[in-house]
């Protein structure tokens, strides 16, 4: 008994002591932005001239909101897909010169020196995934419409190294830490009436040659568009009512071959490990005591209910121990003169540990979208103009204390790195086709760097 009341006391010491460390907050470095602008202390920005120039990407000196001098425009085609190196000195751009995908081109981009190779692949179909390998050498595409396909380019020489043939859509890619495979995340569509005619697929490729080394069927994982009841068809299948739209929430663990899905139409969390080629699904549950854990075993499991579309976004703390989850459930009905209304509910948010699935936290919030910033400091928890007037807001969470510092009304604030690492807020947000207001923020004290109104939508290149 006395050993037990030992071991209870140093328990409870411990524990107290984790939680007080728990709420201290880190300190936080200021970002340094240069009183004269140079390309390391500049944002990159995109913004569309039309078909006659395309999308045109410049440095932007945060503190005047103006391009950097001597940096000329650099034209991205009609549409196109980027990817940064690992070292972020190297922007990868998929270019189209047209509204098709047709033509595609590799446009690699030496940030530093300001200095472009073009390529020509001539890659026919939208891209849905692009990554870099770790040590920067090689860069897989995976694209395609109808028809999909996996690209892997020598980045140095420019061009094909190997390309396969897939069978599914991959919209989830990685490397693996070692560089020598590819980690995918395919969705089982229809190439016909764009229904999701199986579960998702997971898959390990050889980097060298797309060869096949493992893949598994996520079973009990809904991606995609499915039918309300038999009676859907595919001349009726957009119509509203008609279709269940799930959008699982989905990423790849920063320093792991791990990826997690969170569903999007139940409470669980599968977690594939490639190492082990192991696929382990556990259902989501409110983090329990050990003694609460024993009485729990024989607990049943309630099911979230689908409605015409239920999406999740996740986003995952910097030592890949914590998820962040957003959801949003979207539903339609018809007045009595037949008119279709549309509904967006919030879910709120969860914390969900990686580990073993329990629920750190669950918190109410109204927003629609989140991320992180890659300190792992901050949330930022976005609503994009569910009011009258289109105004969005930004609640902005402490993630040591779980606690919001406050609510920035007209912005929708997200992430955007500098050239030389660090980070600010940046935020785009537009009122009508023609009238955009951007702002530019420091982190840690949210003080406004520079802000403006124009007709012209600026898209900033943000934390990936």
């Amino acid at each position: 008994m006395r050993l037990l009341t030992v071991f209870l006391t140093l328990v409870l010491t411990l524990t107290a002591c984790a939680i007080s460390d728990e709420n201290k907050s880190p300190p936080t470095t200021p970002t340094v932005v240069s009183a004269k602008p140079t390309i390391e202390t500049s944002l990159l920005v995109t913004q569309s001239k039309g078909s006659s120039e395309g999308n045109l990407l410049f440095p932007l000196d945060p503190v005047s909101g103006t391009p950097l001098p001597n940096y000329p425009p650099i034209s991205l085609g009609y549409s196109s897909f980027h990817a940064f190196s690992p070292d972020r000195r190297t922007l990868a751009v998929i270019s189209f010169p047209g509204e098709s995908a047709y033509n595609g081109s590799l446009l690699l981009i030496d940030l530093p020196a300001w200095k472009t190779q073009l390529f020509e692949l001539d890659l026919t179909g939208w891209v849905n995934s692009m990554v870099f390998s770790p040590d920067g050498r090689q860069l897989a595409i995976a694209y395609g419409e109808s028809t999909y396909k996996l690209t892997i380019v020598n980045v140095e020489k420019g061009n094909i190294v190997v390309q396969e043939p897939l069978d599914s859509f991959v919209s989830r890619m990685k490397f693996t830490e070692s560089g020598d495979a590819l980690m995918l995340y395919s969705q089982a569509i229809s190439t016909t009436d764009g229904m999701s005619s199986a579960p998702p697929q997971v898959l390990l490729l050889d980097a060298a040659d797309l060869t096949l080394r493992w893949a598994a069927e996520l079973k009990g994982v809904r991606d995609g568009i499915f039918p309300k009841d038999e009676t859907v068809t595919p001349a009726n299948l957009y119509e509203p009512g008609q279709a269940v739209y799930l959008s699982p929430g989905v990423v790849f663990a920063p320093d792991r071959n791990v990826l997690y899905i969170v569903h999007a139409d139940s409470e669980q969390l599968t977690t594939v490990d490639f190492n082990s080629q192991e696929v382990k699904t556990v259902e989501i549950q409110a983090q329990l005591s050990w003694f609460e854990r024993l009485l729990s075993l024989t607990a049943g499991v309630a099911y979230a209910k689908v409605a015409d579309g239920t999406s999740k976004q996740a986003v995952l703390s910097p030592d890949g121990q914590l998820l962040y989850v957003i959801g949003v459930n979207n539903t339609s009905s018809q007045d009595e003169q037949g008119n279709w209304e549309f509904t967006q509910t919030p879910l709120g948010m969860e914390i969900i540990q990686t580990s073993d699935g329990s629920r750190v936290e669950r918190m109410e919030t109204d927003a629609t979208d989140l991320s992180i910033s890659p300190d792992g400091h901050f949330l930022y928890l976005r609503n994009w103009g569910n009011n009258p007037n289109n105004i969005p807001w930004t609640d902005i969470l402490d993630a040591t204390n779980r606690q919001i510092i406050t609510r920035e009304t007209e912005l929708a604030a997200m992430p955007a790195l500098l050239m030389n690492g660090e980070f600010l807020l940046v935020s785009t947000y537009s009122t009508s086709e023609y009238t955009h207001y951007m702002n530019i923020l420091r982190p840690d004290d949210l003080s406004m760097l520079s802000n403006w109104i124009d007709t012209e939508y600026v898209d900033w290149l943000t934390v990936p």
